[in-house]
């Protein structure tokens, strides 16, 4: 069983620290939805006990600066969240130790790391070594972008001072597995969950790095959300430049390869919400997430207003919107850390390129394959015609890697005319489509969008002429495990179209799976 420890040898270890386990308050076992790989590298998805009182969660090196400055704003971009999950997981009783490496002697006169270093001192368990494979590359390029790599050089000096040390955690050197194991034996600790960077450096290699750690028969878990692993931007793992190869993609080939060899991983909103810390009652709703960043559709407003209309009684809704539609304006969208406790994103986008910042929430909760329903012109999202700027991204193999699908632009004569649309007959009995009339016309100019991947499920068709065949107009895919939703409908004239709101209404249902409601 997954939560039993299968080593009698570790049992007897922490045979040591059962006295001092008894003396703790008793802590009730949470469940914690977790998930890891099998051998073939297919999600498993299940549910695991943690007890927070033979729990402790490992802050890997969150250093204040990294010699990369793209990488040093990813890291502070986790602190927020981070101090979040950490206050649950005090309120949970698991123990914090935060583990900086070369650093930990800015902290040598604070209690928390004397704490740490007056625990008594237990005999080294036998260890097994760590057989997994090296993580997939690339890694440790700088994160700007090939245009102008910054120069590589130590200049860390101390944790994110926004990090908060609470006077019950304790701070030990990552360096220093010892200090760990000490800890481990003296509490009866068989748990530990890590957070930190990098996921496929310091995270996995220190002293205390979860493969050692691993060796000596303890559990360890990752919390997603919360590491991030140092790769590239626009170059891929046999070094040949590759716009869409985007730091987000780095973390989450990293990941990927974490569950399959090393740790199961789960999010930290599960910690907060076990907590009691997440928003209540409205939390009970699922929240949906709308991005509107694109000049030529108004959906800044077409979208709020359709959320006013038809989600208020079911949803809580956070609309976020491009800071202007030209200059640097266009490629800003404040707001987006609102994905870390989304449960469906509807995206309305064209042609933009985020700051690797910004990127990172919505790649995080797009690769991991969360509810997703896409419009329009959004096919074309993250690709420019021109190379991203320093620290920023592009991604311009979205459409084909999410939406199942290659965008081809439109005959410009069907600007005229938009298009007529009808129901496929063999997928008419799917639930996006319940309701939904089984032809209307549309002012939307039609998409080219062949070919299509095999995963995807077309429900609506349409054709603007003769002079073109008919084209997918709505379809499914599924991405990671989850459920994705795509259609070239969304001009403004398409809000006002009852099986239009009724299509986009049941689509946001299909995607959170509450369909039958």
């Amino acid at each position: 069983m997954f939560r039993t420890i299968t080593s009698l040898m570790i049992g007897c270890w922490l045979l040591s620290g059962t006295v001092a386990a008894l003396d703790r308050p008793a802590a009730r076992e949470v469940l914690m939805a977790v998930q890891r790989r099998d051998a073939d590298g297919k999600l498993v998805k299940e549910t695991t006990a943690i007890d927070p009182a033979r729990a402790a969660i490992v802050v890997v090196d969150m250093w204040d600066k990294h010699w990369c400055t793209t990488y040093t704003a990813r890291v502070a971009n986790l602190v927020p969240r981070m101090n979040r999950t950490l206050e649950a997981a005090r309120t949970l009783g698991i123990q914090i130790v935060f583990a900086p490496s070369d650093v930990v002697d800015f902290y040598k006169d604070a209690p928390q790391r004397k704490a740490m270093q007056a625990l008594p001192s237990h005999p080294e368990p036998r260890k097994t070594e760590c057989t997994a494979p090296p993580p997939p590359g690339p890694t440790d390029f700088c994160e700007c972008g090939p245009q102008r790599p910054c120069p590589n050089r130590a200049c860390w000096t101390r944790q994110q001072a926004d990090l908060k040390i609470a006077d019950q955690d304790l701070i030990g050197d990552c360096n220093n597995g010892r200090e760990l194991l000490n800890l481990c034996a003296e509490r009866g600790i068989d748990t530990l969950i890590y957070m930190g960077v990098a996921s496929n450096m310091c995270v996995q290699y220190r002293s205390m790095g979860l493969r050692a750690m691993r060796g000596y028969g303890l559990r360890t878990l990752v919390i997603a959300d919360l590491v991030e692993a140092i790769s590239s931007n626009g170059v891929d793992a046999e070094g040949t430049p590759n716009r869409s190869f985007t730091p987000a993609a780095g973390t989450a080939r990293v990941q990927a390869h974490l569950e399959q060899y090393l740790a199961p991983t789960l999010e930290s909103r599960q910690l907060l919400t076990a907590a009691g810390l997440q928003p209540s009652p409205e939390a009970k709703r699922p929240h949906v997430v709308l991005i509107a960043a694109e000049s030529e559709y108004d959906s800044q407003n077409t979208l709020s207003a359709f959320a006013k209309a038809f989600l208020e009684n079911d949803y809580r809704w956070t609309p976020l919107v491009a800071t202007g539609p030209e200059g640097s304006g266009r490629d800003d969208i404040p707001g987006l850390a609102a994905l870390c406790d989304a449960d469906v994103l509807v995206l309305s986008m064209r042609r933009r390129s985020l700051p690797v910042v910004q990127m990172d929430h919505l790649e995080r909760f797009i690769r991991a394959g969360k509810p997703l329903v896409v419009l329009r012109t959004s096919a074309a999202a993250f690709q420019t015609r021109q190379d991203a700027n320093p620290g920023y991204v592009v991604w311009d193999t979205f459409d084909k890697e999410v939406l199942g699908c290659n965008y081809q632009g439109y005959n410009p004569k069907s600007r005229d005319t938009g298009c007529d649309v009808w129901v496929e007959p063999a997928n008419a009995g799917h639930p996006i489509l319940n309701g939904v009339d089984t032809r209307f016309h549309s002012p939307a100019w039609i998409y080219r969008q062949r070919p299509l991947a095999d995963t995807v499920q077309v429900l609506l068709s349409g054709r603007w002429s003769t002079e073109d065949p008919d084209e997918p107009v709505a379809w499914t895919n599924t991405v990671a495990g989850g459920r994705v939703f795509y259609t070239t409908l969304g001009h403004p004239g398409d809000f006002e179209n009852t099986a239009f709101q009724r299509l986009l209404l049941n689509a946001i249902h299909w995607a959170s799976q509450r369909e039958q409601n």
